[in-house]
């Protein structure tokens, strides 16, 4: 395949319809036996390891002993997730299906790049009938960083999918916007209010839109 198209999941195709920082707490809980109040507000556009590493240190805990169970931790998040807001209804970000089966029909291979868990982000995507457009993704484990999650996110595209041509990252996040840009790799900032046009902009955005409906700008960085 010469044509690969990765998103991000969480803001860019799907939000949460309240606020669910509680299941990070959660999982705090459970595998560092940690008691934190955490507001996911106070870390946009962090990867699941980022904000877990920083509530941590913020409460004292050495970053050695943090390190030593952060892939216990991503493994941990759905099963919190799920007991959060796993019975909630999701919100379809609009355009999102349309452009999904656009890029499908002009045979892009389309993966995800997110920082949360594999399983969660599966069981949102499933949950809003998008699953079927994915073939594969990088996720939460991967990395602690957004570029070693999209690093990773390639590799798979190469190994996996025979992948060799033209890549593009659809995010709403200038974290994963900056590494697209450090691995040559084309983007489309969202500006669906997380992050300002600027933000987006001097991340390194090819391109700026502020919904997925304007879906030919994306298109355009593939085709």
């Amino acid at each position: 395949m010469d044509k690969l198209v990765l998103f991000d999941v969480n803001e860019t195709l799907i939000r949460d319809t309240k606020d669910v920082s509680e299941y990070v707490s959660e999982s705090i809980r459970n595998i560092y036996g940690t008691l934190v109040d955490v507001d996911l507000s106070k870390y946009p556009g962090m990867t699941s390891q980022e904000i877990a590493e920083a509530v941590l240190l913020e409460n004292g805990m050495p970053k050695e002993e943090i390190e030593q169970k952060l892939v216990r931790y991503t493994e941990d998040l759905f099963y919190s997730y799920y007991n959060v807001a796993g019975h909630d209804r999701q919100i379809l970000l609009d355009g999102a299906k349309e452009l999904l089966e656009e890029l499908f029909k002009r045979g892009a291979l389309i993966g995800m790049a997110t920082g949360e868990s594999e399983k969660t982000a599966r069981f949102r995507l499933e949950k809003t009938g998008l699953s079927n457009y994915f073939k594969f993704g990088a996720f939460a484990k991967d990395g602690k960083s957004a570029t070693e999650i999209l690093s990773k996110a390639l590799d798979r595209a190469k190994n996996e999918f025979a992948f060799s041509g033209t890549a593009a990252m659809v995010c709403s996040y200038p974290s994963f916007i900056s590494a697209a840009k450090s691995l040559g790799i084309k983007s489309a900032g969202l500006a669906n209010g997380k992050f300002s046009e600027v933000e987006l902009k001097n991340a390194g955005a090819d391109v700026l839109i502020k919904s997925l409906k304007d879906r030919g700008k994306v298109v355009k960085l593939l085709f």
